[in-house]
């Protein structure tokens, strides 16, 4: 499959995807299913589906996996099954732990579609934790609504079942993390953490601030992150590998998709690289803030809460600000955005699933029709009036300002955990006693 072929398949999957979207929100009844009747039916949706896409895209359409699995994913774990070591033999910017993860995978099954199989599993551990975990601090209709948007939403469907994106793994750690504070497990939970960022990638450096700050004893949090992380990168140090490796290569990297991109783009200013990073700091700064100041004297449901939408905001602080971002990351926190849709309202709804269509789009038209091209290029297409720059300036527009919105909406459900907690109980504590 061409890169066109690949743009014109995404868009019309989105548009597929986000009319099913649309069409899953009338259907209210599925809201009055008793819990087990629910749940059963969203596990074998999920199972059914992705499966279905899975089968028809890799063995009836025999269409080669694109983008990070073949690029990065399949070769750096070939590397590792050849003895080869991250960093020092060949270059990686993810965690020292991720080749080995796929490297076991493709032993098992030698085929770059093994790890995309992976994250759909990974993906289908996610929906009924955040069911169980959901329940705890939100109504039922709430979190049903949520599941269904991310059910049917092209986001899970195009970066975990088609692309296979990673990300999915440390959504499914974050939200076990979640899990354990509820079963006053604060040890396992930073060990989930810690495996989240040992294993795949750096990102869930991002919230380990807000863990900190929300979890009761947060020493034993902490000791449980680092029985895991000092392990890995002791025996990194010991093996004299250059740890800092992904960071340094991560810094150099810019993409479009956030508002640096888009400022440069359309003033022709290039700004220099330090004072994005200082944006990107003290954007994150300000919500690491807003969370903080909201902990305090805040309940075990309204951490949880605030665990929650804290997700969504840091990471779509991240997507705004960073010079280097990626829709995929939305996948970290797909689930607290569905919460946004509240009570499925139709217009978010419908908004979402036009975002949805951007989220898979936007990218793919950047690299494919433009070559991704830099904010110099795409500034001067602008003066020149070229087609294919106008498109991408209502791209870039649209995926920012969809960003921006459902930043908002996240940092107003932050504002407000006080005000709309569910079950206010000290569940930590009942938890506690009941183990």
């Amino acid at each position: 499959m061409t890169g066109t072929q690949s743009l014109l398949a995404r868009t019309a999957l989105g548009c597929l995807v986000g009319g099913i979207s649309v069409w899953v929100s009338s259907l209210s009844h599925l809201l009055t299913l008793t819990r087990r009747s629910f749940d059963r039916a969203v596990m074998f949706a999920y199972v059914g589906s992705r499966l279905a896409i899975y089968i028809c895209i890799f063995f009836v359409l025999g269409i080669a996996p694109r983008g990070d699995i073949p690029a990065f994913y399949w070769v750096e774990s070939n590397q590792v099954l050849a003895h080869l070591l991250p960093y020092r033999d060949f270059q990686s910017s993810y965690a020292p732990l991720h080749p080995c993860l796929d490297g076991l995978v493709i032993l098992i099954w030698h085929s770059p579609i093994a790890i995309i199989l992976l994250a759909i599993c990974a993906e289908a551990f996610v929906l009924p934790l955040w069911l169980r975990v959901g329940r705890i601090f939100l109504e039922e209709r709430d979190v049903r609504s949520a599941i269904l948007i991310y059910l049917t939403s092209v986001i899970s469907v195009q970066f975990v079942a088609i692309d296979g994106q990673d990300n999915v793994v440390i959504a499914l750690l974050l939200v076990l993390a979640l899990f354990f504070i509820h079963r006053y497990r604060p040890f396992a939970s930073g060990a989930a953490v810690g495996i989240a960022f040992s294993t795949i990638k750096f990102l869930p450096l991002l919230y380990i601030p807000i863990f900190v700050t929300l979890v009761p004893r947060r020493w034993r949090w902490l000791a449980g992150a680092s029985a895991i992380i000092l392990p890995v990168f002791g025996v990194c140090v010991i093996l004299r590998l250059p740890i800092l490796t992904p960071l340094l290569f991560e810094k150099q990297m810019t993409s479009a998709g956030n508002f640096p991109y888009l400022f440069e783009g359309l003033t022709g200013l290039s700004v220099p690289t330090q004072i994005w990073d200082m944006l990107v700091v003290l954007a994150l700064a300000v919500v690491l803030l807003l969370i903080v100041m909201k902990a305090k004297q805040a309940s075990a449901a309204n951490r949880l809460r605030l665990l929650t939408f804290g997700f969504a905001a840091l990471t779509l602080t991240l997507l705004v600000c960073s010079k280097k971002s990626w829709p995929p990351y939305l996948t970290l926190c797909l689930f607290p955005l569905c919460l946004l849709m509240k009570n499925f309202s139709k217009l978010r709804v419908l908004a979402f699933a036009i975002f949805g269509v951007v989220a898979v789009t936007a990218e793919s038209y950047w690299a494919t029709v433009l070559g991704q091209a830099t904010s110099t290029q795409f500034h001067r297409g602008l003066l020149a009036h070229r087609p294919d720059c106008l498109i991408l300036l209502v791209l870039q527009i649209a995926l920012v300002g969809g960003y921006l919105w459902l930043l908002q909406m996240a940092i107003r459900e932050i504002c407000n955990a006080q005000l709309l907690v569910v079950n206010p109980q000290h569940i930590f504590e009942r938890a506690s006693a009941s183990s």
